[in-house]
């Protein structure tokens, strides 16, 4: 695949989006074959440009200007009528070299991102202009937002707004995207089911990003970036860029459970955004579900270990014993609101005593 796209072989345009998709995201490629055609297609596709503008955002090696000028440029790349290929050409023109033979994955998929435009070109209107509209607005906000916060080499934010801002553009406008593809492709959907559920989109990706964000603390911080909010570590007495030191455990232990707080709030907001979802659209549902109930199992597993999840030798998540029981649990469960509330019933009550227990 590789030495045919390196020659400019367009016709494997499609194969190489479904490829590429593993090689970035092995979840998300699993999670996705769950979806009919065309949202398969169209989410994947969404998918790797988002994937694409997050490599860009993502490269502190590159300057910021540059990795601001190649954003601005992105976006330039879509249109109403569909891809501008004199703006594509452009993009790629302005990226490393290297990248055109780069080993790792993500940015060779940058460099080659005319095969995805390719693809996304064939889409009907009603799916190419909730991708073209939240792509912009993702790489709007890390232009005007996100880069706006690295100082010295490092990523930090001072609040937690700010810490909800910076999720909202890298995940909420994914929640948002999401909505209106639903919405395109599912039928029974009314206008005030989607009005429920476009208010509670952002929270079902919010509550993802922060999990993420939640885990991978000591990851970050190994690439100078860290996303807890600096108010939210003063409370407890510690910085930022200390979280990760074994001698301020306590105190960093302090600071994720206040974190898993938050995750935990915008995560039963997307509990509410799943139960909206048409029971007549179960592949939809369970798309949904299941990075959800992951993430609230992987929430629970930091909250039971917080000290742990904060060792840079360790990462904490969950097996895939249970990923395959909240896959094969959830075909059964996804057609009843009753069941789904069961399920989420448990995790809750779960959590609660949890937070509570950090509170005594």
């Amino acid at each position: 695949m590789r030495e045919r796209v390196c020659a400019g072989d367009s016709s494997i345009a499609s194969e190489f989006c479904k490829e590429w998709l593993q090689m970035v995201s092995r979840t998300f490629a699993l999670n996705i074959k769950i979806l009919s055609e065309p949202l398969q297609n169209t989410i994947r596709l969404a998918y790797l440009f988002m994937r694409i503008a997050d490599t860009i955002e993502d490269d502190r090696a590159m300057p910021p200007q540059m990795r601001k000028e190649l954003l601005d440029q992105f976006c330039k790349c879509f249109a109403p009528n569909g891809p501008v290929w004199s703006e594509i050409e452009v993009f790629r023109s302005l990226l490393p070299a290297s990248w055109k033979n780069e080993s790792h994955p993500d940015q060779f998929l940058v460099a080659h991102c005319q095969l995805v435009f390719e693809v996304f070109a064939g889409l009907p209107d009603s799916l190419r202009h909730p991708v073209d509209d939240r792509v912009r607005e993702m790489c709007t906000g890390m232009v005007h937002y996100a880069m706006q916060r690295e100082v010295d080499g490092w990523f930090r934010l001072q609040t937690r707004q700010e810490l909800l801002d910076y999720c909202y553009f890298v995940a909420g406008t994914v929640g948002l995207m999401l909505t209106e593809l639903f919405s395109a492709r599912t039928r029974f959907v009314s206008a005030k089911r989607k009005e429920r559920l476009r208010s509670r989109s952002v929270a079902f990706g919010l509550g993802l990003q922060l999990v993420n964000i939640a885990r991978d603390i000591p990851a970050d911080w190994g690439r100078r970036t860290v996303f807890v909010p600096q108010e939210m570590c003063e409370t407890h007495g510690i910085l930022p860029e200390a979280l990760p030191d074994p001698t301020r455990r306590a105190q960093s232990s302090k600071v994720l459970m206040d974190l898993i707080r938050l995750a935990d709030h915008e995560l039963r907001e997307a509990q509410s955004y799943i139960l909206d979802l048409p029971r007549t659209a179960p592949r939809v549902r369970l798309f949904c579900l299941w990075p959800l109930l992951m993430a609230q199992d992987t929430l629970i597993k930091l909250a039971r270990h917080p000290a742990a999840a904060l060792d840079p030798s360790a990462r904490i998540k969950i097996g895939r014993r249970r990923v395959k029981f909240i896959v094969y649990s959830t075909m059964v469960t996804c057609w009843s609101n009753s069941l789904l509330r069961g399920q989420f019933w448990w995790r809750n009550r779960k959590m609660k005593s949890l937070l509570a227990g950090d509170r005594a």
